[in-house]
């Protein structure tokens, strides 16, 4: 079992795998790789998902795309519903993801110390309390919000926040 000890943080991304969810994801992850190197990233959606939106070019030592579980059932004949590979997935979901990042583990000996996922990942809220650890939910329509939540500390050092009134509390 090879074992990577050398990044400091292990984060999963779980990738909704249809439309245009897991592109922007997997973009804003790989800003985040660049800014953080002590970080390693393993990215869980589809194999299908991830043929699509991963590109050799552009493959990053840091991020380690996963195959999940899409749900399509043995002998699965597609009957023309678009929306069926959709609620397969949903079905398998979230057992697909936990059966991969378990496998993860067993193969890396790394635990997580985050989850990033898309927002409507609703039962990752449980996950993360199950590993103590903290989720990042993105909203893929603009993955940006979450680049201001990790550089407040520059911004408001730029901005000099506390002398504009702000004490950063808003309640």
């Amino acid at each position: 079992m090879p074992r990577d000890n050398t990044a400091s943080k292990h984060i999963a991304v779980l990738a909704f795998p249809f439309a245009t969810h897991a592109a922007p994801l997997l973009s804003l992850i790989r800003r985040l790789s660049a800014a953080a190197p002590v970080a390693k990233f393993s990215f869980f959606s589809t194999a299908q998902s991830n043929s699509m939106i991963s590109n050799e070019n552009e493959r990053c030592e840091a991020i380690k795309h996963y195959n999940v579980a899409d749900g399509t059932p043995e002998n699965y004949v597609f009957s023309g519903n678009p929306g069926e590979p959709v609620e397969n997935f949903i079905k398998a979901t979230p057992g697909n993801f936990k059966t991969a990042m378990a496998e993860v583990l067993k193969d890396t000996g790394k635990g997580f110390s985050c989850i990033i996922t898309d927002a409507f990942f609703w039962f990752a809220a449980d996950m993360v309390a199950e590993l103590h650890v903290p989720w990042v939910a993105v909203w893929t329509a603009g993955p940006l919000p979450v680049l201001l939540h990790i550089e407040t500390d520059l911004i408001r050092e730029k901005l000099g926040i506390e002398e504009l009134g702000f004490n950063g509390k808003f309640c």
